[in-house]
């Protein structure tokens, strides 16, 4: 199942109209709005990955979650020399990187089709699991 635009651009829209706070607090629902901008984010990445490079299909999920890790790390390194706080920044960028993972790995697993992939030792395999309860 491919992933529209209109979608991605509704999530996106909804993630920071619900995460646009006036101040900065450790609480556990500013951190889950970390983790759920990490999986829009990284989910998004992927998503873009897929669609305009086809030639890094292989390394869509890695390469979201990469791209999605280091921006957030930089935004939280400049929010650090800003403001300080160093315990809060690496809080809120560890926090996104957790939902960065969980993005990237369920676009990539779940939401886009599967690849081919192309092995020197295996040749070019595409790989399925069949589940069955007894």
């Amino acid at each position: 199942m491919k992933i529209s635009t209109t979608l991605f651009c509704s999530l996106i829209a909804i993630v920071t109209l619900y995460t646009a706070d006036a101040y900065a607090n450790n609480s556990v629902q500013s951190e889950m709005s970390h983790v759920a901008g990490g999986v829009v984010m990284a989910g998004g990445i992927t998503w873009a990955v897929d669609r305009y490079y086809p030639e890094y299909r292989d390394n869509r999920g890695m390469i979201g979650f990469g791209v999605s890790t280091v921006a957030i790390f930089a935004e939280q390194g400049v929010e650090y020399a800003l403001r300080g706080n160093a315990w809060g920044q690496l809080l809120d960028a560890t926090s996104h990187m957790v939902g960065s993972a969980i993005g990237a790995w369920v676009t990539d697993r779940y939401i886009l089709s599967p690849v081919v992939t192309n092995s020197s030792s295996k040749g070019q395999y595409i790989g399925m699991e069949v589940r069955g309860s007894f």
